[in-house]
């Protein structure tokens, strides 16, 4: 598999920006949340995440990194994320939406019975977290980003999971 590299120079509209990151604290997010850090050290990062993002993050932006802990299947939850990055940053510029899982067993195919014998509810988990979050993520942001009067940027990533329901690789 060839190796996918991002040319910093094609990214200079993300430079002095204040950048919200949905699961900025590991994989495809954290990445993101790095390259967006090197390419300009005064860029405010917003990261959105269950866990925080590793110290070392934190250290190289200083002041200019707010760590939201979120449910990202709770509107409430991102919500919040939001209106904290906007009131301590100002302005958000670009919202990066990335949440995703993988089909969890096989949840749709196969018949599983309650207690009763009867068929259980479905897991809804991917649904949730893939559609419905995603979702909420982009709406926040078109609210946030209409405040600006130059407007600004909504990216949506997937793992290879998001497409085939197959982690372990990414699509290039």
């Amino acid at each position: 598999m060839s190796t996918f590299t991002v040319d910093p120079s094609t990214l200079s509209s993300i430079k002095n920006k204040t950048v919200l990151i949905t699961n900025g604290s590991g994989g495809i997010g954290l990445a993101t949340a790095q390259l967006v850090a090197s390419l300009c050290p005064s860029n405010n990062l917003i990261i959105v995440d269950r866990q925080p993002p590793p110290s070392s993050l934190s250290r190289t932006l200083d002041s200019r990194v707010l760590f939201q802990n979120c449910d990202i299947t709770s509107w409430k939850s991102q919500r919040a994320a939001f209106e904290a990055g906007y009131a301590k940053f100002g302005r958000i510029d670009a919202v990066y939406v990335n949440a995703g899982i993988a089909e969890i067993g096989d949840q749709f195919f196969k018949d599983e019975l309650d207690g009763a014998g009867k068929l259980k509810e479905p897991d809804r988990r991917v649904l949730t977290i893939d559609m419905d979050a995603a979702a909420d993520t982009t709406k926040l942001a078109i609210h946030y980003l209409r405040k600006n009067t130059e407007g600004g940027s909504i990216v949506m990533t997937a793992s290879l999971a998001g497409y085939l329901a197959s982690a372990g690789g990414a699509v290039i």
